[in-house]
């Protein structure tokens, strides 16, 4: 790790991600970066941005009185992508750690 900042625990990724899943992104990009992965991490970015570019396409044929009716379609969809996000990381973080899996 030497010169590295030390990584975030993944498992607050899923936390972060709950109001919008991209400040998930972030930070799971953000932890790539400190656990020495950073074609990981801008991978992470760009998926990311693609996914909300997306979504913001599919939304935008809907209504807003429907749309309003989904927001806990929105919030599962933020928490699945942290809780993604924090299993694809959780191995490294705890070999980085010197953890047991």
């Amino acid at each position: 790790m030497g010169e590295h900042k030390k990584p975030v625990n993944p498992k607050i990724i899923p936390f972060v991600s709950a109001p919008f899943f991209i400040l998930g992104i972030f930070m799971a990009a953000l932890n790539w970066r400190r656990l020495g992965y950073p074609e990981r991490a801008r991978n992470t970015v760009k998926w990311g941005i693609i996914g909300v570019v997306l979504l913001a396409i599919i939304a935008s044929y809907f209504p807003v009185e429907i749309l309003k009716k989904l927001w806990s379609v929105g919030v599962g969809i933020n928490i699945g992508t942290g809780m993604a996000l924090k299993t694809l990381q959780m191995p490294e973080y705890n070999k980085t750690m010197g953890k047991p899996e």
